[in-house]
């Protein structure tokens, strides 16, 4: 039987290591490459072009809902799996908008993660049971109803990716390099993301990135 060929992209070298021993025991499955950031997994899914990546949201350099728009662009046949403490709506519905077919939290079982990287796999959708009601069926079934615009959600993906990393505490020439613009268009951007935000220093660019869950605190 050939073998469902899987990208893992984890921070957490500990867990990473644990996860591609768990996955390696399966006959079905293999980690053909590994990743501890979202330029890392992009990169490894474009050398290996898998069936399915799992992707950590909360990377260093770029977070996993970057990184999965970009896979999600360059191969649109991946099938992705989010694993992740996140548990918000906002984080879930994010995920399912940006392609991913599974949702799973990170204190799921290894029994519930196996069943999730098998339902995804095959091309099915998984969501761990504990927020599965909490509001993903109205989501799915078309049902989702428009929520007025935060000052949050007025910021682009760019913008997004940019705060992470200032907060991060790159500088703009640092940032320009790993995202491949001048500094000069990185300290636009981050001008814009602070009129946008209505914050005036990084303090508090970094604070509202915590909060947002793009960096750990």
């Amino acid at each position: 039987m050939e073998k469902t060929r899987i990208v893992i992209a984890e921070d957490s070298k500990l867990l990473r290591e644990g996860l591609c021993l768990m996955i390696n025991c399966d006959d079905t499955l293999e980690v053909v490459a590994e990743a501890a950031d979202g330029f890392e997994a992009i990169a490894q899914c474009l050398e290996y072009h898998p069936d399915m990546a799992m992707l950590d949201l909360s990377m260093p350099k770029m977070d996993g809902l970057s990184a999965i728009k970009e896979i999600k662009r360059q191969i649109p046949d991946i099938k992705i799996l989010a694993l992740t403490i996140h548990d918000t709506e906002d984080f879930i519905l994010q995920c399912f908008q940006s392609g991913v077919q599974g949702y799973c939290l990170k204190d799921s079982s290894q029994d519930d993660l196996l069943k999730a990287i098998r339902l995804v796999s095959s091309g099915k959708t998984y969501i761990s049971p504990s927020i599965a009601g909490k509001v993903m069926e109205g989501y799915l079934e078309g049902k989702k109803h428009l929520k007025e615009r935060s000052s949050w959600d007025t910021l682009t993906q760019r913008e997004k990716e940019v705060l992470k990393l200032v907060a991060e505490g790159y500088t703009s020439k640092e940032i320009a390099d790993l995202l491949c613009n001048s500094p000069k268009t990185i300290e636009r951007h981050r001008a814009n993301i602070m009129s946008k935000l209505a914050v005036n220093n990084v303090s508090q660019l970094t604070a509202i990135a915590i909060e947002k869950g793009l960096v750990n605190s």
